[in-house]
């Protein structure tokens, strides 16, 4: 009989960091608000090789994860603009990664299963913190490519995270509010780009999810 830890769905701690980081870090505001959500970022970084499991892709993720956890802790403790920007890209880089192994593992399953389902969410919302973060890259060599960004974002990096994360997740869902619009000639494709991307994410995952369902049935009355 497998034990309770081994009942618990893989990707469930990684699922309740990125609803924390999505739904709780606008709260956080202060002094060490940076470091706070330093500390959520990373546990997402850590929950992400914890979901990704024994594979042949753990050691190389795990190697990526801790050079990404160095340069964003560099990039804390120094402040500096070029480590600004390298952290930026190096956790876009992970995040693209991270996507990559759970949509493959999750198009190798043939049976839905609840940690399937949270997996099929869980790479749901790295595509928007993926999204985020490079439109932060943007906004921060081209500022301006935004139209609705508040200018205190430039003065505190909280705010800028703030409204490009939910920049992002407007344009995944297509919601499109309209109080942020890309303006830039680069801006605008990559907003078209993931609103389509996550459009045809949910056509696909759910067409999968109906379909393995329908089989296992087919199955189990056979």
């Amino acid at each position: 009989m497998p034990s309770f830890a081994q009942r618990i769905p893989t990707h469930a701690a990684l699922l309740i960091v990125l609803l924390a980081l999505v739904m709780i870090s606008p709260l956080v505001s202060g002094v060490g608000a940076g470091f706070v959500l330093e500390l959520m970022f990373d546990a997402v970084l850590l929950a992400g090789v914890y979901s990704v499991g024994p594979s042949h892709h753990r050691w190389p993720f795990l190697v990526l994860t801790v050079v990404t956890l160095g340069v964003r802790w560099g990039e804390q403790l120094s402040g500096g603009g070029l480590l600004d920007l390298s952290a930026l890209g190096i956790t876009v880089v992970w995040l693209g990664y991270a996507i990559w192994i759970l949509v493959a593992h999750l198009f190798q399953q043939r049976e839905v299963t609840v940690n399937m389902i949270f997996g099929a969410v869980v790479t749901y919302l790295l595509i928007a913190v993926a999204f985020a973060l490079v439109f932060q890259i943007l906004e921060l060599q081209h500022q301006g490519s935004f139209s609705g960004v508040v200018v205190e974002a430039f003065e505190t990096r909280k705010k800028l995270d703030q409204s490009l994360m939910y920049f992002s997740l407007v344009c995944l869902t297509t919601m499109g509010f309209g109080d942020i619009v890309p303006v830039s000639n680069l801006a605008r494709p990559l907003a078209v780009l993931e609103g389509v991307f996550g459009q045809l994410y949910l056509a696909v995952m759910i067409a999968r999810l109906v379909g393995l369902h329908i089989a296992h049935e087919s199955r189990a009355r056979e």
